[in-house]
């Protein structure tokens, strides 16, 4: 291991690139960027170490920090890092519920929060918590307390730090020499769809395992630049962004807010950036939806152009011989059409790096028709994220990719996917039970199901825990399933149901742009306060897109009711995770008025047929 820990990664990285930027940001979103150097970023480190250890923090202490995706995570995460302490990341937009859950559950003496939103969240529960002696506001607009002495500004802390330093002429070389690999760096809670969080303990090891590996498969260049917007929250980001970057020697530009996400994907001047699938599919169908507004000519051009780029793509990715004709098709389809979309999107972006949930090969064919590689990975948090990745020149759309060298992978009898190696986590915090239940024999039994093809790339084929059992016997993947409805572009969302049912239904959510722009074209009529789910004519749209991708799928495995919901899921609702993964146990709890008549149809021939040919 070329470092001791993972302040030592940033601490040795910093000494090479001292006045390089490190860090952009904006305080507002069309305002210039404001540039931070390593030396900068060090600097502020130091002293958020060295003024919480003067609040009293000592190493192994469990230190909390609620904040968005923004440029004062990393100082603070490294402030916490350097001393030994142990840094326990929350969401954002957790609830006081999941909040009081880690703060009890973690011990969390000190937290450091975003701003005066997530402070009250701290507040308004802190008489229950008589332990937590310190919350750290990153952001400070005049609206913190400032008659609290157990509140305080980071611009305090750092004060407090420099004061420290000042007062005893020692930095932080001694702590940091002081953390072993095997101590723990993070306890990180998994959202999860079921049940309360389990807090993921991780060492300095895992992380730098998983951190460094990265280079087998994804190389970059040194001043890289890499928009960060998802949750650092989360396994992925951190991992794949923050400390990956930094021991690649990147520019970190951060987006606070996904709707700025378009804007600063185009100022940032991106080479690459880390996305779930749900942001890409909202990027093709936001082209897909501007392409049908230019007029019929210019909608037959682009399509004419992206069935080129497709042809291409498919052809350059399985490494199949391109004809001279195509080449010239595709260049010109490329220079006419598909490269002034990149262009206005993000002409400097050249690498998508998408996890954290199914992603459809169709879909990346398209960005790869527009000039972008979209590299797709598997991973969880007790795996310290990746487990593996398509290298951008053996890319592989449809699958994960192959295993990264330090971990050895296997497919169990039942198809769940069982790893081992130096980044997978030390155990569950608190519960040894959970931990005996998912490491065995010292292999991490993952939940999730899957195979191998031909070539050693693995496909990710559902969950164990939401496998369906339809009352035929027929085992089902919802996860497949809903992959098939979500080719349609009028629909946003779908949750497949049926467990124990004779057949399966699902809830739909509309692509309403889309839906819009269908109705339009069939001169029917509807205006802002139509409710565009009620109307007979949107039924059968949906009726109709159902029906075609229920032919991909067995019969058994064909959707055979379904119900158009008025609103979309969200993180904020509780229905779905900070990663967007559906809490089916949240849905079924929620919509049993819903649910239930889907099911009281006749029962399909169909399922007649395959019940009594079992």
């Amino acid at each position: 291991m070329k470092y001791k820990n993972l302040p030592d990664l940033f601490f040795k990285k910093s000494e090479r690139y001292q006045e390089n930027v490190l860090i952009r940001y904006r305080s507002r979103p069309s305002v210039p960027f404001i540039d931070q150097t390593w030396k900068d970023i060090q600097t502020k480190i130091q002293e958020i170490a060295l003024g919480l250890k003067k609040l009293g923090v000592k190493k192994g202490d469990n230190v909390g920090l609620l904040a968005i995706t923004c440029h004062h995570w990393l100082p603070c995460d490294f402030g916490i890092l350097t001393l030994g302490a142990v840094t326990v990341p929350l969401y954002h937009n957790s609830n006081t519920e999941t909040v009081s859950y880690i703060l009890e559950h973690a011990e969390i003496e000190v937290i450091i929060v975003h701003n005066k939103i997530q402070l009250q969240k701290i507040r308004s529960i802190w008489k229950s918590f008589p332990n937590l002696r310190y919350a750290i506001v990153m952001q400070d607009q005049g609206d913190i307390p400032s008659n609290d002495p157990k509140i305080l500004t980071l611009d305090e802390l750092q004060k407090i730090g420099r004061e420290e330093l000042a007062r005893t002429g020692f930095g932080v070389e001694g702590f940091v020499n002081n953390i072993d690999l095997d101590d723990t760096a993070s306890i990180i809670y998994t959202s999860g769809t079921t049940g309360v969080p389990k807090g993921v303990v991780l060492s300095h090891r895992n992380f730098l395992v998983a951190a460094l590996s990265f280079y087998q498969y994804v190389p970059l260049e040194e001043g890289f630049r890499m928009l960060s917007f998802l949750p650092l929250a989360h396994i992925f980001e951190r991992v794949a962004s923050e400390l990956y970057g930094i021991d690649q020697g990147v520019i970190f530009s951060y987006c606070e807010r996904v709707e700025y996400l378009p804007k600063m994907l185009y100022d940032s001047q991106a080479n690459m950036l880390p996305v779930v699938p749900r942001i890409l599919e909202k990027i093709h169908a936001k082209i897909l939806l501007e392409a049908s507004k230019k007029g019929p000519l210019a909608e037959k051009i682009f399509q004419s152009a992206m069935q080129t780029g497709i042809e291409y793509a498919k052809k350059k990715l399985k490494r199949e011989k391109i004809s001279w004709d195509l080449e010239l098709k595709y260049n010109l389809a490329y220079n006419s059409v598909l490269g002034k979309i990149k262009a206005k999107l993000a002409p400097n972006l050249k690498i998508f790096v998408v996890g954290g949930a199914p992603f459809s090969a169709d879909i990346s064919y398209f960005f790869f028709a527009l000039g972008f590689n979209v590299i797709e990975g598997y991973g969880l948090t007790e795996t310290s994220a990746p487990v593996t990745v398509n290298p951008p020149w053996a890319n592989k759309p449809g699958t994960v990719g192959l295993p990264f060298q330090h971990f050895d992978v296997k497919i169990e009898e039942d198809g769940e996917i069982v790893v081992r190696g130096d980044s997978v986590f030390k155990g569950y915090y608190k519960d040894p039970q959970a931990t005996a239940e998912v490491l065995i024999d010292g292999w991490f039994h993952t939940g999730d199901l899957g195979s191998f093809d031909e070539d050693g790339y693995l496909r990710i084929t559902g969950r164990k825990k939401d496998i369906i059992i339809t009352a035929g016997g027929k085992n089902i993947s919802p996860t497949k399933v809903e992959h098939e409805i979500l080719k349609s572009k009028y629909i946003a969302q779908a949750v497949v149901l049926g467990d124990q049912e004779k057949y399966l239904a699902a809830l739909i959510v509309l692509n309403e742009p889309e839906v819009e722009e269908y109705l339009k074209s069939k001169n029917i009529y509807f205006d802002k306060n139509t409710n565009l789910y009620e109307m007979p004519e949107v039924f059968n749209l949906i009726d109709e897109q159902i029906a075609i991708n229920n032919r991909s799928l067995d019969r058994y495995e064909q959707v055979k009711n379904f119900h158009i919901l008025d609103h979309e899921l969200t993180i904020d609702s509780g229905e779905l995770t900070p990663t967007l993964k559906v809490k089916r146990n949240v849905i079924r709890a929620r919509y049993p008025h819903i649910i239930k008549p889907l099911f009281n149809k006749p029962k399909p021939e169909t399922e007649l047929e395959e019940s009594t040919s079992q």
